[in-house]
């Protein structure tokens, strides 16, 4: 047992060794980790901590923001236009209706047995225009017949004056040779060449050829005043029948008067039993429900409030000394407490000509679109109008050295260099200034340093820094 005792000694003594060296190995490493730390921290200690930002165009004041109420950019009041009781209303509020869709029903039997009753008393007024017009075609046969019997009572006349005074012309050609005769034969008898008896002869065939003469003389002139006695009577009743003509007329432009006056009720009376049926003016939503079925409305009873949706007004005050910077059609950005993070972009659509007298702020009414008609009214807006397009560069005025420079950090490889750069200012306003020349957007700028800068001035980018 004995014998063993110096080999373990030996093993106990080669293990202490072990540990002693791999403790020595271990102390090297951690002072050279140690050298290196502390060479890392004096290169650090002396590089200078800097703040280094972006360049971005920015308005170099902050806009002025005026509150305004979402509302539907149109809205109409649904009213009764008829009397009568309320059958149907099948929208309530929150509803899309489109246009033209049924919002209600209004009772419609009375009005549909005026409907009834008007067309009735259209027919028969019709009828007594057809029965007038009848009447006119009469009385205008009765004026031709009438003309006729008057072209042929003037033909009498004329014939009658051509035969009567040929005959009245041979009885005086008659007279003249019979009065010519007696003269001669009571000549020859005074001289005793005749005999007086052949001249009584020729005296009386002479006195009867007078008389035959001033009885064709007055039968001439009974049959002539009788012809045109019977002219006469024919142009007056021509005439008579003309004018039953004109008052057959007259009653059928009485009757036709009526019956389109009656027209002109029927479709009153139709238009009337439309209005029964309420429909929607134009898409949109139901904003309030104020009567339900089975109530009795009046014309001007109001039933629904509609409101269009698809955009949206907002009616903002602005202050007089902003309103040269707004123009018709010009973008605002709207933001809505109910849609935190969005910005919605309207248009300038209408601006008042007069200010408050009092607070000197103008209406101005913006308008936006609204897709999914997911923006409701009365709801709470924020609206700014949209700077210029010409923004300039703005930095703080911590950035800006011996007035007209600036620091640029670039990069150079893997290592950050600082330069110096010379730049054009413009405005200075809420400790900012613009940079109208000499920085583009998106270059890195020093904005400030712990220490006093120099172009070859070792740098490292503070915690603040965008990169």
């Amino acid at each position: 047992m004995n014998k063993y005792i110096p080999h373990q000694r030996l093993r106990r003594q080669l293990s202490l060794l072990g540990l002693l060296s791999f403790s020595l190995m271990g102390c090297s490493d951690l002072w050279e980790q140690n050298v290196k730390a502390q060479t890392e921290n004096t290169e650090s200690n002396q590089a200078i901590a800097v703040d280094v930002a972006l360049a971005r165009p920015q308005a170099l004041t902050k806009e002025l923001e005026y509150t305004g109420t979402t509302a539907p950019v149109r809205e109409a009041s649904i009213k009764a236009q008829i009397e009568g009781r309320l059958q149907r209303l099948p929208v309530d509020v929150g509803d899309r209706v489109r246009g033209e869709e049924i919002l209600a029903e209004i009772e419609d039997d009375l009005l549909l047995g005026a409907v009834d009753q008007a067309k009735a008393e259209k027919m028969a007024q019709r009828s007594e225009v057809l029965t007038a017009q009848s009447q006119v075609g009469d009385a205008q046969i009765r004026v031709e017949q009438a003309r006729l019997q008057l072209q042929q009572a003037q033909a009498d006349i004329i014939r009658l004056e051509t035969s009567l005074n040929a005959r009245i012309e041979q009885a005086r050609l008659e007279v003249d040779q019979t009065q010519a005769d007696a003269a001669r034969f009571r000549l020859l008898a005074e001289e005793g060449a005749g005999g007086a008896q052949q001249a009584e002869q020729a005296e009386t065939r002479a006195r009867q050829a007078k008389e035959i003469l001033r009885n064709e003389q007055a039968s001439a002139s009974q049959q002539l005043s009788q012809a045109k006695t019977a002219a006469k009577t024919a142009s007056q009743i021509l005439n008579s029948a003309i004018a039953q003509v004109q008052i057959e007329q007259q009653r059928v432009g009485a009757a036709t008067a009526q019956m389109n006056a009656q027209r002109a009720s029927i479709e009153q009376a139709q238009t009337r039993q439309q209005y029964a049926t309420v429909r929607a003016p134009f898409p949109g939503r139901v904003l309030r429900r104020l009567s339900e079925p089975g109530n009795l409305v009046q014309p001007g009873t109001e039933i629904l409030q509609l409101g269009d949706f698809r955009q949206l007004e907002i009616d903002v005050q602005v202050s007089e000394l902003q309103l040269a910077q707004i123009a018709l059609q010009q973008k605002v950005n709207v933001k809505l407490d109910a849609f935190p993070g969005q910005t919605f972009t309207g248009v300038v659509t209408r601006i008042s000509p007069q200010a408050d007298v009092n607070s000197r702020l103008v209406p101005v009414e913006i308008t936006m679109d609204n897709p999914g008609e997911k923006i409701g009214a009365g709801l709470l807006a924020r609206v700014s109008f949209d700077a210029s397009a010409d923004t300039n560069v703005v930095v703080p005025e911590s950035a800006i050295v011996d007035e007209d420079a600036i620091f640029v950090v670039t990069k150079a490889g893997e290592k950050d260099v600082l330069e110096r750069r010379s730049v054009t200012l413009g405005q200075t306003a809420n400790g900012k200034v613009e940079i109208v020349a000499g920085l583009a957007p998106q270059e890195r700028f020093v904005v400030r340093s712990s220490r006093p800068l120099q172009p070859d001035s070792q740098i490292r980018l503070s915690v603040l820094s965008e990169k």
